[in-house]
């Protein structure tokens, strides 16, 4: 990458993982070929930004099959609902539009508030008629010439909801200047994100994947849009077990100066050095972890086959020391994991085969459940345990 996605310095590269795999190109035989990227990890050293170094082309990145969706943390919606309701301007009959279906479950709350206005644009709208298309094609295609086009189809909203874009796009500078052509002269655009700070500060590995381009933090969001001239009223914080919610509340019009980063630039800066320090000694310890139960005569499997499963296994180099993926959703059994090309198969597996550790890499949220479905398998000798740091069940030998 020539420049950082926020500022014209070049960033400074952390981490090259190599060619990786498309983490949703699931593989109809394990001995399938697959597109590969190289994955590199950079951070910005003018402003701390941790960012691909490499975006890769939508085109591949965009899943092939239809069934293939990605879904967001709710919890907070209320909450933020409320706080767009209240920003100064703001009228029932303010347009309010999203840009994709994660922006729904917002349009649909204000509706109940009393907004009559609200438009979520659909794929059509936006040109698309890719079969299994999302984030990754929706920020491709963002110019300011289809702003224009979308002012001219319902008005011009007075705020724009935007959940769970940013960090897909492969050019943040494009994506604003389509967000700033499209919404009201000191209107609100609403820019949720994940939050990365936790996830890196644990040496959450499986936070890396082919589809985030940028990974913020409170930090970076909260000076992230000064390049645009635009203003940041708010960045809230929503916390979740796997990964917080990050909001920004931003007005389109010209904002003051914020002072120099100073010491905070210099911990965010750390923070990306920190990550880099840690990869190679996680893996050493899980690879160590597993190769034990295998000279025991042990096995282990990884519950949970979505994108988190696959960066996991294919990052800290775990293919050889796992034997299988396993995941009820019967669209998915019978496939192999993209990269480490494990088999997938449901939890029946668990009663038939007893594996000695199964590693649990769905949603931290579904973990209990997940535990006492299969509550047999543990009271005969199994043992769950969680690729997530923050889990109650957390794998010890994910921390030093």
């Amino acid at each position: 990458m020539s420049s950082c996605q926020l500022c014209p310095a070049p960033p400074l590269e952390l981490i090259d993982f190599g060619p990786q795999p498309v983490c949703n190109r699931y593989l109809a035989a394990p001995d399938a070929s697959e597109y590969r990227h190289p994955l590199i990890l950079s951070q910005c050293q003018s402003d701390g930004l941790l960012q691909l170094g490499r975006p890769w082309p939508s085109s591949e990145v965009r899943p092939r099959l239809d069934w293939i969706s990605y879904k967001e943390p709710e919890r907070h919606l209320d909450d933020l609902c409320d706080r767009i309701a209240a920003l100064p301007g703001v009228t029932t009959e303010t347009l309010i539009a999203g840009l994709s279906y994660k922006d729904e479950p917002v349009l649909t709350r204000m509706e109940k508030k009393g907004f009559s206005k609200t438009w979520n644009v659909s794929l059509e709208e936006l040109g698309i008629h890719h079969v299994g298309a999302g984030m990754e094609t929706i920020q491709d295609i963002l110019s300011e010439e289809l702003a224009v086009k979308l002012r001219g189809l319902k008005g011009v909203p007075g705020i724009i909801v935007v959940r769970h874009l940013l960090e897909h796009s492969n050019s943040v500078p494009r994506t604003m200047a389509f967000l700033k052509a499209w919404v009201a002269a000191g209107g609100y655009l609403i820019l949720e994100v994940p939050d990365s700070e936790q996830t890196f500060k644990d040496l959450d590995f499986g936070t890396v994947w082919e589809e985030h381009v940028c990974y913020f933090t409170e930090f970076t969001l909260g000076r992230a849009f000064l390049p645009f001239d635009t203003e940041v009223l708010e960045v809230i914080r929503y916390p979740y077990t796997l990964e917080d919610c990050l909001v920004a509340i931003v007005a389109s019009r010209p904002a003051t100066p914020l002072p120099p980063a100073g010491d905070r630039l210099r911990q965010e800066l750390a923070l990306g050095s920190g990550f880099k320090a840690g990869w190679q000694p996680l893996a050493l310890r899980c690879q160590q972890a597993l190769q034990q139960v295998r000279d025991a005569g042990g096995s282990t499997v990884i519950f949970g086959a979505g994108h988190r499963a696959a960066t996991f296994v294919n990052l800290l180099g775990l293919d050889q020391l796992i034997s299988c993926v396993i995941d009820d959703d019967p669209r998915k059994a019978g496939l192999y994991l993209p990269g480490c090309q494990l088999p997938i198969v449901t939890s029946a597996h668990l009663h038939s085969e007893k594996p000695t550790l199964c590693l649990l890499a769905a949603s931290p949220d579904s973990e209990k459940a997940i535990v006492g479905k299969n509550q047999a398998y543990a009271d005969n000798g199994g043992r769950f345990a969680s690729i997530y740091p923050r889990s109650p069940l957390a794998w010890e030998h994910l921390k030093a």
